[in-house]
């Protein structure tokens, strides 16, 4: 539980950072294979998930900057690459009442 508040704090302390608008550098970058190779994503759900933001992305429900940071983010990370990128999404996802 201490973990995932800690987790939920970091994720809000980069909420400021992410809210800016995506430039079309940005949005090239975002296709699901230069996500899925970041990530490091190794089943059909991972990649569903993976598709299901991109779609968002597509339909303008979420910026395209902000899951380009999350994705460089994430990628940072020395473990789990994928479940940090899922649950900033899922959290920032939420914030805009979309439910992933």
């Amino acid at each position: 539980m201490v973990r995932l508040s800690l987790f939920a704090g970091v994720v809000a302390a980069w909420l400021v950072v992410l809210h800016a608008g995506a430039s079309g550098a940005e949005r090239r970058q975002l296709d699901a294979e230069t996500l899925r190779a970041g990530l490091r994503t190794t089943t059909i759900e991972e990649n569903g998930f993976i598709d299901r933001v991109l779609a968002l992305v597509d339909e303008g429900r979420l910026p395209a900057g902000v899951v380009y940071r999350v994705f460089l983010w994430a990628r940072q990370k020395p473990k789990n690459k994928f479940q940090y990128f899922r649950r900033a999404m899922i959290i920032l996802a939420a914030r805009r009442g979309i439910r992933l």
